[in-house]
């Protein structure tokens, strides 16, 4: 999904073990709502979501300090209408968003540090 906009489920919740955001954006061309749960936190270095609402998957993001940066390992279960045919399309489709993400994150992230420095 191309998230196009995203808030916590209850605004003064800060994120913890259960709590809850919802997104709005689109999936090859259509437009979507999905609503996804904390599962596991363990800051700074975890952090998962399973989805109660919307496309049914489970999302889990490990951070691995490096000596001078951070790998990002992500992984994403669940299941996708359409068979195999729908799963290798959703498959490249989730790729492509999720490494587009993580770059524009990425950018955020060097961005604000240099301003630290």
């Amino acid at each position: 999904m191309s998230v196009d906009n995203a808030r916590r489920a209850a605004a003064d919740q800060a994120v913890c073990l259960g709590s809850r955001a919802v997104f709005r954006g689109k999936l090859l061309g259509q437009s979507l709502e999905s609503e996804t749960e904390v599962i596991d936190f363990e800051p700074p270095r975890l952090f998962a979501t399973r989805a109660i609402r919307g496309p049914r998957l489970t999302t889990r993001f490990e951070l691995q300090a490096q000596p001078d940066a951070t790998r990002v390992v992500v992984d994403v279960v669940g299941d996708v209408p359409g068979g195999a045919l729908g799963s290798r399309l959703a498959e490249g489709f989730l790729r492509k968003e999720l490494m587009a993400s993580l770059i524009r994150l990425r950018a955020i992230g060097e961005s604000e540090r240099s301003h630290q420095v």
